[in-house]
């Protein structure tokens, strides 16, 4: 993408011509530097679509943290939610055609808010506000799991998939990338793999899942969560695989709260509340072990990234460092279950 990006607002506005039959604009082209995966550009267009001005474009860099890269899912899952009451941002156009803008691409409205930083002690949430978010999120986290998604865009994603084999088809999915991105032999996630296909539970229904839900992946303004965000590993899956993320260790900086923002207890609750189903304690087990391995293999795809696939961000280099203590946590988990 580096090599392309002063051509970007060019072949953008041209895009956007052709696929609104019209003349636009295309002016304060802007560049976010967050994340660590897909590249985050603001706009402004004028005329603007449905009388809306402010965009975000979302490219999947072919040597980025998870490439290759597809954004028709991203753009399905958020299309399909749009008109529910998880509050996404509007998506108006996809491309998985690199010889567009170099990279496989989609174009969503702006919404406003900031999102709350996951690290460290400070994730700038008001101590007044904190619970009333946690509420919101856990409730957008249920919305989501309940929505329906047969009759979207998604259901191409379906093909083959029931309670019964979903997990196994997930674990599948990142064992590949584990040999794919993996620089050396980890003996501990050959330990977890075993185990995990050994113990795959059955879904309670097969619902959106979006894969990376946590502190940090949405925005808020005054308290209120104005858009649910990062949607790059979304999928038909498993409601416990989120929700075992939303509980890992690592994005409660030391706190009881899951996630910083809601207790365990309370985020099931409201979780059953929302989907009329019951969260299978066996089943978060297994998400857990799942959630750690899937933590694993994203350091070992940083690593990968920046040593062999020409990412040169020094964040995904360090992180790194956190294989081993992820890994020490799969084995206290297997053991304990021994």
């Amino acid at each position: 993408m580096a090599e392309d990006i002063d051509s970007l607002p060019e072949r953008l506005t041209s895009y956007l011509e052709r696929s609104l039959g019209r003349r636009v604009t295309v002016s304060r082209f802007k560049r976010y530097p967050a994340g660590f995966s897909w590249i985050t550009v603001g706009f402004t267009l004028a005329p603007g679509i449905d009388g809306v001005t402010e965009l975000i474009l979302r490219l999947g860099p072919r040597n980025g943290l998870y490439a290759p890269y597809s954004a028709e899912p991203q753009y399905a899952a958020m299309a399909a939610l749009h008109a529910s009451l998880v509050p996404v941002p509007r998506v108006y156009f996809w491309s998985d055609d690199a010889s567009i803008l170099g990279d496989p691409f989609f174009i969503a409205e702006k919404l406003p808010g900031e999102a709350p930083i996951p690290w460290g002690d400070d994730d700038g949430i008001r101590h007044d506000q904190r619970a009333f978010l946690g509420v919101q999120f856990a409730d957008a986290l249920g919305d989501i799991h309940a929505a329906a998604w047969s009759a979207s865009g998604l259901a191409k994603f379906a093909a083959g998939l029931t309670c019964e084999n979903v997990a196994a088809r997930e674990l599948e999915r990142w064992e590949s990338n584990y040999r794919r991105w993996a620089l050396r032999t980890y003996p501990m996630i050959h330990r977890v793999l075993a185990w995990l296909r050994a113990n795959p539970p059955v879904a309670p229904r097969i619902s959106i899942v979006h894969g990376d839900y946590r502190l940090g992946n949405f925005l808020e303004v005054d308290g209120l969560i104005t858009a649910i965000l990062d949607w790059e590993l979304v999928h038909l899956g498993d409601p416990h695989e989120d929700l075992a993320w939303v509980c890992l260790p690592q994005y409660r900086g030391g706190s009881p709260l899951m996630s910083k923002l809601i207790g365990r207890d309370e985020l099931y609750a409201r979780h059953e509340a929302k989907t009329g189903r019951a969260v299978d304690p066996a089943s978060m087990h297994f998400y857990t072990l799942f959630a750690l391995l899937k933590l694993s293999l994203t350091h070992i795809a940083g690593v990968y990234a920046f040593e062999r696939n020409g990412f040169h961000d020094l964040r995904l280099a360090s992180i790194g460092t956190q294989i081993a203590p992820t890994l020490r946590q799969i084995e206290k988990l297997l053991e304990a279950g021994r």
